[in-house]
């Protein structure tokens, strides 16, 4: 794929984010503390079946060069037998901690954000338009919602929906007024259990529901939507004509990004609400999202 332009009108609501809006971000930061959002990727971690499934193998290793000798560089003025190790991984941007693209998803004839068709723009190479590679380097003031400690449970159940009353009212009970064009970020408490596959499933889908989403957008004007589970969104949901109306809503409608898998745990032991979120997203074009390790500054 070739080297190509990227239009403002596949940047979505990223493209908001003035220098100043940056300088103030990073003004913010008091303490210099580092909190990792990335719960690590492995063999075998919680993923949703529809995406291919993640794999990391030796591909190349001390031993089989040694006995394949066909790696011309080490094979000769060697006498101290310097070797290496590579590694082959197989996987979707859709694992572990990640960020959608605004390509990910398309409802109808309508295509993805900003108009684009798949009938025009997907190639054998993938999205040509608001792909992985169009998602900016991100630095934003960030709020994290903690609704796990809101209800006074470790983790929402399984499936429970999160409703835009009660996002305001943790927003008031923590007294951390979502600023406009922020990124929002909601913790259900799955992440504590990243390695442990049976109960992550246990409490997999709880999430926002549809009017949760416009809240966030309509009303707190956010720009980013980040959570601590696969989706954002509850799964199943309870509309009966589209099976994620949160990220139609969102990625599609309005050009706000989907972070997910994000491990907040830290951060709500700590009872951090507000930080700096910075987040490099992969340049990857013709992909439909970007694997990150997200870090929250305070």
């Amino acid at each position: 794929m070739q080297r190509r332009q990227i239009s403002a009108d596949e940047v979505g609501r990223l493209g908001e984010v003035t220098p100043a809006d940056i300088v103030s971000a990073l003004g913010a930061v008091s303490h210099g503390h580092v909190y990792d959002l990335d719960p690590g990727r492995y063999v075998g971690m919680p993923q949703w079946d529809g995406h291919p499934t993640y794999l990391l193998t030796s591909y190349r290793t001390p031993h089989g060069t040694r006995v394949q000798r066909d790696v011309e560089l080490i094979e000769s003025g060697n006498a101290e037998d310097l070797r290496f190790l590579s590694e082959l991984m197989v996987t979707s941007m859709h694992v572990g901690t990640h960020i959608d693209a605004l390509c990910h998803v398309t409802c109808g004839g309508d295509g993805w954000f900003g108009g684009y068709a798949p009938e025009q723009e997907l190639g054998d190479f993938g999205p040509r338009r608001c792909d992985a590679a169009s998602i900016p380097p991100i630095l934003l003031p960030a709020t994290l919602l903690d609704v796990a400690s809101f209800r006074g449970v470790e983790q929402l159940a399984g499936g429970s929906g999160i409703g835009a009353e009660e996002l305001q009212a943790v927003e008031e009970g923590q007294q951390t007024p979502i600023a406009p064009g922020s990124a929002v970020f909601v913790r259900t408490g799955v992440m504590r259990h990243w390695h442990d596959l049976d109960q992550f499933a246990a409490h997999a889908g709880a999430g926002l529901d549809l009017t949760a989403a416009r809240w966030l957008r309509e009303e707190r004007l956010a720009i980013l939507v980040g959570s601590d589970t696969p989706t954002v969104e509850q799964v199943p949901t309870t509309s009966t004509v589209n099976p994620h109306p949160v990220h139609d809503y969102l990625l599609r409608q309005h050009g706000v990004h989907l972070l997910e898998n994000a491990d907040l745990e830290q951060l709500a032991a700590d009872a951090v609400h507000r930080f700096l979120l910075i987040c490099l997203p992969l340049k990857l074009a013709g992909a439909t999202a970007s694997l990150v390790r997200p870090v929250a500054v305070v």
